[in-house]
């Protein structure tokens, strides 16, 4: 196997490991406070400045960081499945789409960031992000000649 398959395949792990990793927390009714506080603490000891993560108190916003907890956990599962064969053309779109909404994801806490006075260690984890983005175009940029080989050695029938 091409080595930069074997790269792409261990930047796809890391990015889904990183969701879940990151997320998963925030599923769990009561414990996400302690984990948003977490947040709070690393960034005033890194001194990125900020507003503090105010902890919410009403049901709907409860719910809401519960789910986006579950989406994020579930969308590293999905690039942690799509890992083992991102040269399949279904793999490369999902690879793609998932670069897509990080990019939007850091643009989004960047503006909230700069604007509006979000903690900045959510703008190292928007970084991340980014720098993931940039990974994933690299490798799908670079296989996309052996994809393309792929496919058509599939088409081709065997005598």
């Amino acid at each position: 196997m091409e080595n930069s398959v074997i790269q792409f395949k261990r930047l796809l792990r890391f990015s889904g490991i990183f969701n879940i990793v990151g997320a998963f927390l925030f599923i769990v009714p009561k414990v996400y406070e302690s984990y948003l506080s977490f947040f709070n603490r690393l960034n005033a000891s890194m001194g990125l400045g900020g507003n503090d993560i105010s902890i919410p108190s009403d049901i709907f916003h409860t719910l809401f960081i519960n789910t986006a907890g579950i989406d994020l956990v579930l969308i590293g599962v999905i690039v942690l499945a799509v890992s083992s064969d991102p040269l399949s053309r279904t793999n490369r779109f999902i690879i793609l789409c998932n670069g897509i909404g990080r990019s939007v994801f850091a643009v989004i806490i960047g503006y909230y960031t700069a604007c509006q006075g979000l903690i900045g260690v959510f703008a190292v984890i928007g970084g991340i992000d980014f720098l993931i983005t940039l990974g994933f175009i690299y490798y799908l940029l670079r296989t996309k000649r052996l994809a393309k080989n792929r496919s058509a050695c599939k088409t081709i029938p065997a005598n």
